[in-house]
């Protein structure tokens, strides 16, 4: 019978793909994947040609943009990590440049893969584990603007609806809209009640999952709406701090300041002090490893 500490050690060694700072996604939302078939009580071992959709609309969503989307890799390989078991009826071809089998060996041998057995019998049945180990990942992986996204998405059952915030992201929250005086840098949206800002937050540019630090200049006031949409890639900041909106995001209700479409080539509205401006290293890194072009 696995333990609970086994796992979260196993968890915080997970190997993801570096490379500079590229994002890897693709063994975490392989794992939440895997934590919700728990939930709905799936078969432990689920064939590759059933986990294939779902992961690749997954990295789709939530991963990096790119024209290649491979879920075959955290399928294959999440079992070096020793966190999933992986069967096949037979020997499979390898690719010529990996050690990964090709996509269609996977299927002609009815490749199963999923969690090991002594971990989904410690997950199954077992809400609050399972909601700690998702936050875990959650956490680790990607921004809390966007963990709604992806519970939605798998059809998770948390028994928190947020993963808990860090305390240096109050920190950064303060710095950041005090720096853009408590404005959208982006609408110009700025309401207060009681004395507090509401609906404006600071929107981290490089991910600190990836990197990234809680520097002002890593951080752009944001509505809540904008910070999720930026977070999702939908739009990004060009190096003369004007939106560039992707061409995936279709706007389908009008044309108001709200909308993606209207934003389209506008300035940000940035603070008075030129050292809190937006790190042009880290608006790069956003275009190149969010944004959907």
């Amino acid at each position: 019978m696995a333990n609970s500490h086994d796992f979260y050690r196993r968890l915080d060694n997970l190997l993801v793909f570096r490379q500079g700072d590229q994002r890897a996604p693709h063994k975490p939302l392989y794992l939440l994947y895997c934590i919700a078939g728990v939930q709905m009580g799936k078969a432990r071992l689920q064939l590759f040609d059933t986990v294939a959709p779902v992961l690749k609309s997954a990295l789709k969503l939530f991963g990096p943009w790119t024209k290649s989307l491979h879920p075959e890799y955290p399928f294959w390989r999440l079992k070096n990590d020793g966190l999933a078991e992986f069967v096949a009826d037979g020997p499979l071809r390898l690719r010529l440049s990996s050690n990964d089998p090709t996509v269609s060996s996977l299927r002609e041998q009815n490749a199963r893969g999923g969690l090991l057995a002594a971990d989904y019998e410690m997950l199954s049945g077992n809400l609050q584990l399972q909601s700690l180990v998702a936050h875990k990942i959650l956490d680790a992986h990607f921004p809390e603007s966007i963990h709604d996204e992806i519970i939605r998405f798998f059809e998770l059952t948390l028994d928190e609806p947020h993963a808990a915030d860090r305390t240096s992201n109050a920190d950064f929250r303060k710095a950041v809209l005090s720096a853009y005086g408590n404005c959208c840098a982006l609408t110009g949206f700025n309401l207060e009640v009681a004395g507090r800002s509401v609906g404006v937050e600071a929107a981290h540019i490089f991910w600190p999952q990836s990197g990234g630090n809680d520097q002002v200049s890593n951080g752009i006031a944001m509505t809540v709406l904008h910070r999720k949409l930026f977070h999702l890639g939908l739009f990004s900041i060009r190096p003369d701090y004007k939106v560039v909106v992707s061409s995936e995001a279709v706007d389908k209700g009008g044309d108001t300041n709200f909308s993606l479409s209207a934003m389209s080539g506008r300035s940000l509205t940035l603070p008075p002090d030129k050292e809190l401006w937006p790190n042009p290293t880290a608006l790069s890194w956003h275009q190149r490893w969010v944004f959907r072009g």
